[in-house]
């Protein structure tokens, strides 16, 4: 029996002992161990009819075999002239004696080869001049001489697991482990049993199951057995977690700290990891700003099967980056290069919020490369930024980024050539390169995938375009050449829907631009990705294109994830109109998996109540027409009635002409009006006559935003016609045409230049067909801020009351800027001015209401909050000098 050993135990020089004595007091004959080959293999007898022909294959396979185990085998000359092949078969001991004695070997392979028809069978018996009358055999059969090779190799397997026994690892296996499971020591372990037996190999597993850093103490054991070497690791474990502990903690929170760590007690001590956790708890405490804190870990021992892991704090003071400084910077100054980093200065008044002048190193990294990336982009194709320096100072920690420009390098000549699909004007009127002064990067990447993706919307799906810099031989100028492989045009063969459990195929199908059988263009993936994304019915989407086995055709892959589509959803809210606001709602967005949508809704405020009941159907009949059907009950009070409407309707809408929508559709209200004032005007009586409505309705609607919540750039534009009465029936009769137009425009500094424009006529041939709550009002967050809310009216001479008009218009003109943008807040200053007119008056621009103030937007995580405060530019009798006005709401 030999024991190999390795152990470690924290303040015990014995392991360095001990494993200085494994690694290197073995024994010598075990580390020079060779493996000579003691077996002499005879050809095998052949009994067959093709008997010469077998007996070449045979030999070639044999001798093939045993040469790449290092082994050789008798030629069949001289074999035949140590033993009768014609004779009796195994040749007698007394014989394959006299051939060990001649070889010097101490075993003697002889076999025989038997074909019946197509099946061969091989027969082995092998030698041993220690024990003549033990013959050890091996039998193996196969179906064909083709597999000769592999019975060869099996049989040789066998036997020389026999006749190298005393070599070979018959078994390996782990003990003494309690904790840790057989199977990953096992794993660690890279000799397998049936290896030769190799002294150096077996310490590298050692080392191996030693590295786990869950053993005190690792020893192998060898015992020979009759089958071979038995190989045991026994390990001793190291002690378990009793309990984890952290002293000096006062910044941060016991549990961010604990999580940092991530050890756990009654789980294995292991000092890699508790050295693991010491650098994430300081990583932690670099990132909040305390980059001097001190971490140890103090393992004891309460019991010799338990350890307790205390970690000692010492967080010193928080220390913040309080300057920035660029070295080798000519070309730009250090503000302009300060915009371009994400790091930056401790402010008193921000910081707290947005973390800036924290010292974190994976953002530095990633600094360095956004530096390198514009110096990239502004010409400088060989600037190279360095590793970023940190420097303790006294009042705080300075960055400097080390930075070498180079030269700077103009645009030259741009050219295109190769496989041109359009003019080569053409193409070269859509690269943006050819417009800039300096080379940049980023906007040459964007014309090679512009260049490629052109050529992948007109079926070249595999098209390659390859921009080449050459460098002009006088002056600091690049000349760039566009090359171009378009390769062969690709079709779309097949497309396959995966995921899809409720919703129906062919709702899927139908929001698809791509098309079987047409031709492959990668604008038609990305709209239809993006489509299917917009119906909200999956919570992943991906259409990507699948080779097939022919070149020009590609597959697409549907693949979607469904989400829950039901909602249930509850919310609050707040204006000056409204007063407090609560809002419910049930709805399925995909019923029955039809991507049909039915809704109902509850608005309630001390004011108001709205009850809405809605279906619709977003592609009616798979076409691009949506279709609805509402009903709906409302109540509202006012300061002389209380009207109270219900009633239902009809809707269709469809694209119309390039971004234009129209809505369209058809609505009949009944209306009442209660608690009528005795002293109301007149035309709140004659109200009081008109029920029922009747009315038609279109929309055109063009809407371009880049996002709807504080959009930078784009335009919403409306046109609304209403028609109600005449040949439509019903007691009300007047047609009204709104139109509104609303525009952003990005400017410096992230600000945003916003003006909208709003114009609205009632036109009735008859006074009291025009219901006064169809009447026109202003005044609030939604038209002219400074004015309450429906405070711009005309006024009944006789009563006083706000009555409404039928003509109005209001103009919005508003600077828009980030005041603290991580967190969604915007501050505006606006001015809006307009008028209502009564209906018995014309239009006069020249008398309108003008108001100018600030205000604050915030996407909060309650919803949307809008405070603005507007002042009163031509104050009036009876109007306010100025007036707050705020909303909010969100679900939650």
């Amino acid at each position: 029996m030999m024991l190999y050993s390795c152990c470690q135990r924290i303040g015990r020089p014995a392991a360095v002992l001990t494993l200085l004595l494994f690694c290197f007091a073995l024994p010598a004959a075990a580390t020079t161990m060779t493996r000579e080959q003691n077996t002499v293999f005879l050809p095998f007898k052949i009994n067959a009819q093709d008997r010469a022909e077998l007996a070449e294959k045979a030999d070639q396979a044999l001798a093939s075999a045993l040469s790449g185990r290092s082994l050789t085998m008798l030629n069949r000359a001289e074999a035949q002239k140590l033993v009768d092949y014609q004779g009796h078969w195994p040749p007698s001991p007394a014989t394959l004696a006299k051939v060990a004695d001649k070889s010097g070997l101490d075993y003697v392979a002889v076999g025989s080869l038997t074909r019946i028809g197509n099946r061969i069978s091989l027969d082995i018996a092998v030698y041993d001049v220690l024990s003549p009358e033990a013959l050890h055999t091996s039998f193996q059969e196969a179906d064909s001489v083709e597999q000769l090779a592999l019975v060869i190799d099996q049989s040789l397997e066998d036997i020389l697991a026999y006749t190298s026994r005393n070599f070979i690892i018959a078994s390996i296996a782990p003990a003494g482990n309690e904790r840790i499971d057989s199977g990953a020591i096992l794993r660690k372990i890279k000799t397998k049993p049936g290896d030769f037996y190799d002294p150096a190999a077996l310490r590298r597993d050692l080392k191996a199951v030693f590295s786990m850093g869950y053993f005190d103490d690792v020893a192998i054991d060898v015992e020979d057995t009759p089958a071979g070497k038995a190989v045991t690791f026994q390990v001793k474990e190291k002690p378990l977690i009793h309990a984890v502990t952290f002293s000096g903690l006062d910044a941060l929170s016991k549990d961010d700290v604990k999580a940092a760590a991530n050890i756990m007690p009654n789980t294995i001590v292991n000092p890699a990891k508790i050295n693991g956790a010491v650098q994430r708890i300081k990583a932690l405490y670099r990132s909040k700003g305390y980059f001097k804190t001190k971490v140890a870990a103090t393992l004891s021992y309460p019991t010799p099967e338990s350890v307790d892991v205390q970690f000692s704090i010492q967080e010193g003071e928080k220390v913040s980056i309080t300057a920035i400084k660029f070295d080798g910077n000519t070309a730009f100054d250090d503000d302009e290069l300060e915009d371009v980093i994400e790091t930056g200065t401790w402010s008193w008044w921000i910081s707290w919020l947005t973390e800036s002048g924290v010292l974190k190193m994976d953002v530095l990294q990633q600094d360095a490369g956004r530096l390198a990336a514009f110096y990239q982009n502004h010409g400088f194709i060989e600037a190279r930024v360095g590793e970023p320096r940190v420097e303790e100072k006294q009042d705080g920690i300075e960055v400097i980024f080390p930075i070498e420009e180079g030269p700077r390098y103009r645009v030259g000549t741009v050219d295109i050539s190769g496989d041109l699909i359009k003019d080569k004007r053409t193409l070269l009127a859509m690269l943006a390169i050819r417009k800039e002064k300096f080379l940049n990067r980023e906007v040459l990447r964007k014309d090679t995938l512009k260049l490629t993706d052109l050529y992948a919307e007109h079926g070249y799906a595999f098209a390659e375009v390859r921009p080449k810099i050459n460098k002009s031989a006088t002056g600091k100028r690049v000349d760039i050449l566009f090359k171009v492989d378009k390769g062969s045009l690709v079709y779309f063969n097949r497309v396959e829907i995966q995921g899809n459990t409720r919703t129906r195929d062919n709702v899927i199908r139908r929001d698809l631009d791509v098309k079987e059988g047409g031709v492959f263009d990668s604008k038609a993936i990305r709209s239809s990705t993006q489509k299917l994304q917009r119906l909200g019915f999956f919570e992943e989407v991906s259409v990507t294109p699948q080779p097939t086995m022919n070149e020009d055709q590609m597959d697409v892959l549907v693949k979607v994830k469904e989400k829950s589509t039901g909602q249930f959803s509850i919310g609050a809210g707040y204006s000056s109109s409204e007063s407090v606001l609560f809002m419910g709602e049930i709805s399925e967005n995909n019923l029955m998996g039809t991507g049909n949508r039915l809704a109902l809704s509850a608005n309630l405020s001390g004011v108001s109540t709205r009850f809405n009941l809605s279906y619709t159907n977003p592609r009616f009949m798979d076409s691009k027409v949506s279709a609805g059907i509402d009903l709906f009950n409302w109540e509202r009070e006012y300061d002389d009635y209380t009207k109270n409407s219900t009633g239902g309707g009809v809707r269709f809408g469809h694209p119309f002409f390039e971004k234009w929508y129209i809505y369209y559709g058809y609505s009949l209200d009944n209306t009442t009006l209660s608690d009528v004032s005795e002293d109301a005007s007149q035309i709140i009586k004659d109200s009081e006559d008109i029920n029922l409505t009747s009315a038609i309705h279109v929309r055109f609607v063009r809407d371009t935003r880049n996002r709807r919540f504080i959009p930078s750039s784009g335009s919403r534009n409306t046109i609304l016609i209403k028609d109600a009465g005449g040949w439509l029936g019903g007691d009300a009769e007047f047609t009204k045409v709104e139109g509104s137009s609303s525009w952003y425009f990005p400017m410096v500094w992230k600000t945003v230049f916003h003006i909208k424009g709003s114009i609205g006529q009632a036109f009735a041939s008859d006074e009291k067909k025009l219901p006064v709550y169809e009447h026109y009002y202003l005044g609030g967050m939604n038209s002219i801020r400074g004015f309450s809310s429906a405070s711009i009216s005309p006024i009944d001479p006789v009563t006083g009351e706000k009555i409404g008009g039928d003509k109005m218009w209001y103009a919005n003109v508003a600077v828009q800027f980030p005041l603290v943008e991580e967190a969604g807040l915007y501050g505006e200053v606006f001015s809006d001015f307009g008028n209502v007119y009564a209906v018995d008056k014309d239009w006069d621009f020249g008398d309108y209401k003008k108001t100018a103030g600030i205000g604050f937007i915030w996407m909060s995580p309650m919803g949307p909050i809008r405070i603005a405060w507007g002042y009163n530019l031509d104050k009036k009798d009876g109007e306010d000098t100025s007036n707050w006005d705020f909303t909010m709401g969100g679900a939650f």
